[in-house]
């Protein structure tokens, strides 16, 4: 929990990104708030390493809506991955900004081969300021669009639906739990207000009719079947 500093410095002179500094690091009750939800205090000591310099501070390293747009252009851009990576538009967020979806498996040969398969969801971020989050949902990407036979064994029998980034806006405007609306957004899986909490509601239709039309071919080719008999 050490916290990090990025310095523009060390930065443009020896290529020295974000790293851990800070000493005396203290997280701890205070005594303001409205009396019914407490507030805290996060301390630490730390000296600059140089005089005449910008430096910023974060909680965990910073992963940001463009640099998951750049390494989404990046798999998009890629021939190989492209083939097995389809990637478009899930729905906007409250401030128009695009939540994106992926959807990664191996071409089927058949209809058949294609009603097989079982799907997986993932997401990530749905609380902004866990931005480790946003660097093991790059990690599993990296895997899954690789060349690895265990890569491609999974792509053989599954379909992933993925949601790299399900807020946006609050990773844009720098909230730690909360929406544009000021709302936990993992709190509200099951609301009905489609316009509140787009992210949230086009998320649980998208599973929901994965499921149905899964279910759908299921029930196509066991007529076929019954026929056949």
């Amino acid at each position: 929990m050490k916290p990090l500093m990025y310095s523009q410095l060390d930065a443009n002179t020896h290529n020295l990104g974000w790293r851990r500094e800070g000493k005396e690091i203290k997280y701890y009750k205070n005594h303001m708030g409205d009396g019914l939800q407490p507030f805290y205090c996060l301390t630490w000591t730390v000296q600059f390493p140089h005089d005449q310099d910008t430096c910023f501070f974060a909680h965990f390293y910073p992963y940001t809506y463009t640099d998951l747009q750049c390494y989404l252009l990046a798999v998009a851009n890629n021939p190989v991955q492209s083939q097995f990576c389809k990637l478009r538009t899930l729905c906007r967020s409250l401030a128009g900004n695009t939540v994106y979806l992926l959807t990664i498996t191996n071409p089927s040969q058949t209809p058949q081969e294609a009603a097989a398969k079982k799907a997986v969801v993932l997401s990530a971020r749905v609380h902004p300021g866990e931005s480790n989050g946003s660097w093991v949902m790059k990690g599993f990407l990296d895997f899954i669009l690789s060349n690895s036979p265990d890569a491609e064994l999974l792509r053989d029998i599954f379909v992933f639906k993925v949601i790299p980034m399900l807020n946006p806006d609050g990773v844009i405007v720098g909230n730690y739990r909360c929406s544009l609306a000021g709302r936990d957004l993992n709190r509200h899986y099951k609301t009905i207000l489609k316009e509140s909490f787009p992210c949230i509601w086009y998320t649980r239709n998208m599973i929901q009719s994965s499921l149905f039309l899964v279910v759908i071919l299921r029930s196509k080719r066991a007529k076929k079947e019954q026929d056949v008999l």
